[in-house]
């Protein structure tokens, strides 16, 4: 099963997208404030109309409601029709944007009540608009109920949306009103996203941006591109998101503010994080932070900002930057007296750098204050969220699983508490569930998915309920039940399709093949990793084409096929590095090593005919692995660099240079130990094992052997104890055998994730869909 152990990156997530509130009138709007020919009342109304549209963006909707209400009273004063129904959806928009903040903050019913006022005004100027025969009217408000619709989470009332959207366009179609057509393509588009069909979704986007664009709307056009970009992150088409939300961010530039391009590059920069994009995640970071300075008031920004930057420091593993970032802001945020909750904010993101760089007992004081925090201000939604991130603290460090699963129970309770049903389902997916892997406890895992399931059936959210069984199918498999586990997975394809979500899909199919191999059913691991390919052609990213390349290569090692899976795993690095991504080169490098060691370990060491085969195959694997020395270096993964130092020295061992070997060997030690990574430790020391009982040095061999064992004992992991008993054979026997370097090379460790294994994660992350 796959359960690697990534330490820092990206966490896995659901994502969201986004919405546009507003609809963008204030250019129109601000020509009425500034025309000396239009009345004095008509022009306040006209002011405070663009007012509000700018306090909803920047988040101060108390203020944004008062300056939208006094919209509509003037231009309702005035008889001012198209003023009048802009600000009636003006001040639903400010109703909708309360509901998302409310929700935010874990109160699920003010977030209700606020979308049932909005819902409520929409319904009665409806009314209104169809007794005065105003078609343009009738569809607006359409609109408004489409609106407040759709942002009933988990709720069959999008059907509804979908309904009152579908007609508001036809109606404004046939009034040849192409901005508010526009909107409804648009409102169509958010509402097909949240339903997850992503075909239906990416359609409707595809048409606001060509409505938009024929009236020469750069800012609603760069909305739409957005859009359209969140979809197809969504679906998986990481590619083609990134294209679209660099057409928004071109046009954003061009026409928007400076707080929207904000939002734009952050966004960006969130597809390059879905895409494991290391360095391209790390350049979008630094130019939010370099625009945040621009910004005359970014505070509502900066918690978004730095906590998207700590992201990015900790996938490129500069995770001392990261907290270095974390507590500087924090301690600017207090100097200021800054609110606490925008204090706590910054603290859920420290909790995660503190943990990363090992510093486990900071992360928990951290966390106990902000949890301390959130209780004064009464946000248990933030709450549950740092108990959550604890959690994932306490996964890095060994012994600590009763703890992390302690803190996966409480944030749980607190979102069954508030009602957050889509929060639960998550969380009790991605990090209950998780714990319980690592602790080896399948059937309560089992049994939390189920949970988490009948939550998703209750809500109606198909979505989930097919994340559900994407993660169920591998959990079966742990049990011993490979065949259930297949019948899950392909429930969860069908669904998956059905959606149009290809990436999900895609890591289905990926799940499938692990399972099939568990039960070694390699022909049926292989035609499911095959489908997997088949998809990522279809969606054309060339990383996730190189990560089931991976998949196949594990498939056909696993069979014992390795010219397969050589040529296999070949394909990944080719693609990895055409697409200039050192780290996935990196990791498919450690995964190639591993086979080209199976492969010359196969070899009859007293066939003469071999030699020249051997030897070639010894040379070929020598430079890959000072490829993987380089690349870690460019990348600054100390874990990657002590690995990929392993590999060469256990390719000089296999040469029969054991002098290179233990150069090789002290360098993997020295990185390791100054890193305090007790896997890759054991690993250089398992390679030392080697070099000794090469050199027929018995007390050395003996030696480094205890502290191999000394090691694999305090890691806990079954690999370790496998690889040190492997070196125990080798030297029980040694006094009878020649140092072949076949012989000696027994420690061909497994591919491991860069920048991931470590010993203070000896358990390990589920593959999630997401």
């Amino acid at each position: 099963m796959d359960v690697s152990s990534k330490k820092g990156g990206a966490r896995d997530r659901v994502w969201e997208g986004g919405h546009t509130v507003v609809d963008h009138f204030s250019s129109l709007y601000s020509k009425y404030a500034d025309d000396a020919s239009t009345s004095e009342k008509v022009r306040e109304a006209a002011m405070l109309f663009c007012v509000a549209e700018g306090q909803i963006e920047d988040g101060d909707l108390d203020e944004a409601m008062t300056a939208a209400e006094g919209s509509l009273e003037i231009f309702r004063e005035e008889n001012d029709e198209r003023g009048t129904r802009d600000a009636i959806r003006l001040v639903i928009h400010v109703y909708r944007a309360k509901a998302d903040e409310a929700r935010n903050k874990g109160q699920r019913q003010e977030a209700r009540d606020c979308l049932e006022k909005g819902e409520s005004m929409a319904e009665e100027e409806l009314s209104n608009y169809r007794d005065a025969g105003d078609e343009v009217g009738q569809a607006a408000m359409l609109l408004s109920i489409a609106e407040s619709c759709c942002a009933y989470r988990g709720s069959s009332k999008r059907e509804e949306a979908l309904s009152s959207a579908e007609e508001a366009r036809e109606i404004l179609h046939e009034a040849k009103d192409v901005k508010y057509e526009a909107l409804a393509a648009l409102q169509m588009a958010e509402i097909y996203f949240r339903k997850r069909n992503f075909h239906a979704a990416r359609r409707c986007s595809s048409e606001a941006v060509e409505l938009f664009k024929s009236i020469n709307d750069k800012l609603c056009q760069a909305m739409s591109l957005h859009m359209a970009a969140a979809t197809d992150a969504r679906a998986g088409v990481l590619e083609m998101a990134i294209r679209l939300g660099k057409k928004s961010l071109k046009l954003l530039q061009e026409a928007g503010t400076k707080k929207q391009q904000l939002a734009s590059i952050l966004s960006l920069g969130q597809f390059y994080l879905m895409r494991e994009d290391a360095r391209l995640s790390l350049s979008m970071g630094e130019a939010a932070m370099a625009l945040l300075q621009e910004l005359d008031d970014g505070s509502n920004w900066e918690g978004v900002v730095v906590g998207f930057m700590t992201e990015s420091y900790i996938m490129n593993n500069q995770s001392d930057k990261a907290v270095e970032l974390c507590a500087k802001t924090i301690q600017n945020l207090k100097d200021r007296d800054a609110p606490p909750r925008e204090v706590a904010y910054i603290m859920h993101s420290h909790i995660h750098a503190l943990a990363v760089s090992g510093d486990s007992d900071g992360a928990r004081e951290v966390g106990m204050e902000a949890i301390e925090i959130a209780d004064e201000i009464g946000c248990l939604r933030l709450k549950a969220h740092v108990w959550e991130e604890l959690s994932h603290a306490s996964l890095l460090v060994a012994d600590q699983g009763n703890e992390a699963l302690d803190a996966a129970k409480k944030a749980v309770s607190i979102l069954k508490e508030l009602g957050a049903d889509h929060d639960e389902i998550t969380t009790r997916l991605q990090v209950m569930t998780k714990v319980l892997i690592i602790q080896d406890n399948y059937q309560e895992a089992y049994n939390q998915i189920e949970l988490a399931k009948d939550v998703a059936q209750k809500i109606e959210e198909k979505p989930l309920e097919a994340f559900c069984l994407s993660i169920q199918s591998r959990v079966m498999a742990l049990l011993g039940e490979p065949q259930k586990g297949a019948k899950a997975a392909d429930l969860a394809i069908d669904m998956f399709r059905e959606d149009g979500d290809r990436r999900g899909e895609c890591r289905v199919w990926e799940g499938l093949s692990e399972i099939h191999m568990t039960a070694n059913d390699f022909p049926s691991a292989l035609r499911a990793a095959k489908r997997a390919e088949a998809l990522c052609e279809d969606v054309g990213d060339s990383r996730l084409m190189a990560r089931m390349k991976h998949t196949t290569a594990m498939v056909h090692m696993s069979a014992e096929e390795y010219q397969q899976a050589l040529a296999s795993v070949t394909e990944a690095i080719k693609l990895s590095r055409a697409d200039d991504d050192m780290r996935g080169t990196v990791k498919y490098i450690f995964l190639a090593m591993d086979i080209w060691v199976s492969t010359l370990t196969s070899m009859d060491p007293e066939d003469k005919s071999k030699a020249r085969i051997y030897k070639q195959g010894c040379e070929k694997a020598m430079r890959l692995a000072k490829e993987a020395v380089k690349l870690s270096i460019r990348i600054e993964d100390a874990y990657a660099e002590s690995m990929a130092n392993y590999w060469v020295g256990t390719m000089h061992i296999m040469m029969g240079r054991s002098s290179e070997a233990k150069v090789s060997a002290d360098r993997a030690l020295e990185i390791a130990i100054e890193k305090k990574d007790k896997l890759s430790e054991m690993y250089a020391r398992g390679l030392m094992v080697q070099v000794a009982v090469q050199e027929k040095n018995i007390a050395s061999a003996h030696a480094n052997l205890k502290d191999v064992q000394d090691l694999a004992k305090e890691i806990g992991d079954p690999q370790a104890k496998a690889m040190a008993d492997q070196l125990k054979e080798l030297v029980m026997g040694s006094g009878s055998q020649e140092a072949a370097p076949v012989q000696a090379a027994v420690a061909a460790g497994p591919a491991q994730e860069v920048g991931g294994a470590s010993s203070a994660a000896a358990g390990g992350e589920v593959a999630f869909v997401g």
